[in-house]
């Protein structure tokens, strides 16, 4: 390949219409990933990653028919591909190729996004219509986030919206806010200066509403690298400081309306300690697993089948830090590329515009006469530049990255501040057609796999509803094609065991619950790691009756998650239904000490209270009643009552959110119902007892 270099984007060979189509693509991509793509739900993610993949195949395909691709620069390239290299050299000793698949194609989407955006430095009007999709999908998730908190039962209620949980809300929302700020201030008609106002509030009033302190913490930041960079770059002048205080008034009326969320958790501090105790150990645990797995990891996007292993505290779905999860999944060298490649991307920006190498404040290109609702370009920089700081601060904390929503946005936003931050135009790599054939082959391949995975998460999604009509024929025959169509997933096999398991429980026929051994031994070939698989395994062995099989099965599940209750509590019932009292009363203590532990006390939901502990105060109180120890045996049992006062009572604040989203355990409330009963009429006995 060879560079060259064109003036424009326009002087390219014509492809208009191709050209068009993938920036519409594009923009919808943009648009449509804060809506549908902040749940970590694979359906929405998964098809997102599709449009941007198309939009890929055209952006090549419109290259190779000109004979050269637009792309920022030679050593902003080669560095994204070692960095994706090193990431793909994780994924071959992963630990779950599924996981590690889709988290490649996940960030080969993010690098597409900003290579695509990047190349557009020459068509401004077309990059500011780009981020102007990326500001209206805000402004649509900022709405629906109000409308959450009106028709909130509590004033102080975090606020979702669209995303998993609201510090993703926050993280999304601070990564905005420099960039509508930017757009606020800009010299545009007054019809665009109200709107960009209106929505510069409603970003403000979700960052607060979601009630995310270190959301906030990040979104002041951005403000404050935002208006140094302004000022330095001399892009803020006295038309800024008017607009700026025009601002003042509805900010404070804002905060004071509904700031609730976030005050109340600022002044209950030591209340809400657990939230940042629980990250603290979750950073300790996950540089366990980085020291245990120092060269490639555990496979990229493998943290939540890996981690288990070396938590210190509860579940986590994320590490709570983007450089430190991507260290112990892809290895240290990964974590240190992607730092490479922020400074790369975002320091020649800020160098350029401190050094006034761009066009802004009065100097603005030609074309602000004829698209005036384009913002300044010194404004838009600075604005760019610190929603990036701000989300690079904030991916100290949080996983943010790790959500596509947020991702995409980000790495959309990047290349944008490399279009804008350039005062060279960008390389005009002449390819041939062997060269375009194979990245072709490369986007078809993944775009083939994406579907595969969609089509596979759809009949799955099918096969489950199937199951609730008690349509078994339909719900098998859907796990079956979803197994067809992506072979690596072990959530499948996963989904057939409990199909399986169901049928045996129905049926009373064995052959049944070899079926879903074979399904769930299925799911262990394709996940060693991930404990769920082998504590899956044991339920199949201790029902059909493979008492010394269940065993082995939930110490394999205590081996990957060594402070996991769930298999902690069922393994020491096997054993006392095994008679091996012994080995049973060691477990019993094991999750007392648990208890007492980091594990026990700091919690990411501290208003649920931990029911499996009772059980194990109940076995002690049984075993010291068995010795003739009668206070201490009195000792447990109160314990014990304690706590299932403890977790009725929390279930009264959550049991509703729980059964929402269909983890609300009626049997387990239903066993501390009767051992509640039987623990008083303990007790009552102990106190008739004659004291020796």
């Amino acid at each position: 390949m060879r560079a060259g270099r064109k003036k424009t984007l326009e002087a390219a060979p014509a492809q208009p219409g191709l050209l068009a189509l993938q920036v519409v693509i594009l923009s919808a991509a943009l648009f449509l990933s804060p809506l549908v793509a902040g749940r970590l739900t694979p359906i929405p993610t998964l098809s997102v990653q599709a449009l941007v993949l198309v939009t890929a195949l055209i952006w090549i395909v419109r290259a190779a028919r000109a004979g050269s691709l637009d792309l920022p620069g030679g050593r902003i390239v080669l560095f994204s591909g070692i960095f994706f290299a090193l990431l793909v050299l994780s994924a071959f000793d992963s630990v779950s190729l599924h996981a590690s698949l889709r988290e490649l194609v996940n960030i080969a989407c993010y690098l597409l996004v900003f290579l695509m955006t990047a190349g557009l430095s020459c068509s401004r009007r077309v990059l500011y219509g780009v981020l102007a999709s990326l500001a209206i999908s805000a402004a649509l998730v900022g709405a629906l986030g109000f409308n959450e908190y009106a028709l909130g039962t509590s004033a102080g209620q975090r606020v979702f919206s669209t995303f998993f949980n609201p510090d993703f809300l926050a993280g999304f929302m601070a990564l905005m806010l420099p960039i509508v700020l930017a757009w606020y201030l800009s010299r545009t008609p007054p019809a665009i200066s109200v709107i960009a106002g209106l929505l510069l509030l409603l970003v403000l009033a979700n960052i607060l509403m979601s009630g995310s302190r270190f959301g906030a913490v990040a979104s002041v930041s951005g403000v404050a690298v935002f208006m140094a960079l302004a000022l330095l770059s001399r892009s803020f002048g006295k038309a800024q400081l008017f607009r700026t205080c025009l601002l003042i008034l509805p900010v404070l009326l804002v905060s004071l309306a509904l700031g609730r969320p976030l005050a109340g958790r600022v002044s209950s501090v030591k209340a809400e300690s657990h939230s940042g105790g629980f990250r603290i150990y979750t950073w300790k645990g996950t540089a366990r697993m980085c020291e245990a797995h120092p060269v490639n990891g555990t496979g990229i996007g493998t943290f939540e089948v890996a981690y288990p292993k070396y938590a210190i505290v509860g579940y986590t779905k994320l590490a709570h830090n983007s450089y430190l999860q991507l260290a112990a999944e892809a290895g240290p060298l990964a974590a240190a590329g992607l730092l490479g490649l922020l400074g790369l991307f975002t320091l020649p920006a800020a160098a350029l515009l401190l050094r006034r190498r761009v066009a802004w404040n009065r100097d603005e290109p030609s074309n602000a006469c004829e698209y005036p609702w384009m913002p300044q370009s010194g404004l838009m920089v600075s604005g760019l530049l610190a929603g990036a700081a701000a989300s690079i601060a904030r991916n100290l904390v949080d996983s943010d990255w790790y959500v596509t929503a947020i991702g995409i946005s980000f790495w959309a936003i990047l290349g944008a501040t490399v279009a804008l931050g350039r005062p060279a135009p960008p390389g005009n790599v002449k390819l041939s057609r062997a060269y375009s054939g194979v990245g072709i082959a490369l986007l078809a391949l993944a775009l083939l796999g994406i579907l595969a995975m969609l089509g596979g998460e759809l009949y799955l999604a099918r096969g489950d509803r199937r199951l609730a009509a008690r349509d078994v024929e339909g719900t098998e025959a859907s796990y079956a094609n979803a197994a067809g169509l992506d072979p690596f997933n072990p959530e499948t096999h996963r989904r057939l065991r409990r199909l399986y398991l169901l049928l045996a429980d129905v049926s009373g026929d064995l052959s049944y619950a070899e079926q879903a051994e074979r399904e769930i031994r299925k799911a262990i070939r394709l996940e060693p790691t991930d404990p769920k698989n082998y504590y899956q395994l044991a339920r199949v062995c201790e029902r059909y009756p493979r008492n010394e099989d269940a065993i082995r099965a939930f110490q394999a599940a205590i081996e990957r998650a060594p402070n996991a209750l769930e298999p902690l509590l069922a393994l020491a019932r096997r054993y006392e239904a095994a008679g091996r009292e012994k080995d049973a009363l060691w477990v019993w203590k094991r999750m007392v000490a648990l208890e007492d532990s980091p594990y026990g006390r700091i919690r990411a939901t501290p208003e649920f209270a931990e029911p499996r502990y009772i059980f194990a105060h109940e076995a002690l109180g049984r075993e010291f009643e068995r010795q003739g120890d009668k206070n201490s045996a009195r000792s447990e049992y109160t314990k014990a009552l304690e706590g299932i006062e403890r977790y009725q009572e929390s279930m009264k604040a959550v049991g509703a959110i729980l059964g929402a989203v269909g983890r609300r355990d009626s049997e387990m409330e239903q066993q501390v119902e009767e051992l509640r009963t039987d623990l008083i009429g303990r007790l009552k006995a102990l106190e008739a007892a004659p004291i020796h």
